[in-house]
């Protein structure tokens, strides 16, 4: 997150005239894992009020976007942050 941004766009970024694809102001997409969103936390508040659905991993992390490879290893990163974390059922 980039706090300075914010302050100068506010919560939904610029609206028009992004530089660039990605140019969201003051966040960008991150895979699980290499963001600011503590996972545990998260899912576990998922799991205290009862939430019992699907948790998706949506591949627009710029950084790692562009390639299959980049893409493949970026869900890659996002399995092993949010494996230890969510409850799977017997196949």
């Amino acid at each position: 997150m980039f706090p300075e941004k914010r302050d100068r766009w506010g919560i939904h970024g610029p609206a028009q005239a992004r530089e660039n694809a990605w140019g969201m102001g003051w966040w960008r997409y991150r895979v699980p894992g290499l963001g600011h969103v503590d996972w545990a936390r998260l899912i576990d508040r998922l799991y205290e009020h009862g939430y019992r659905g699907v948790v998706s991993v949506e591949p627009e992390d710029p950084v790692w976007g562009g390639t299959e490879e980049n893409v493949l290893t970026g869900l890659s990163a996002a399995r092993r942050t949010l494996t230890r974390h969510v409850m799977t059922s017997p196949r």
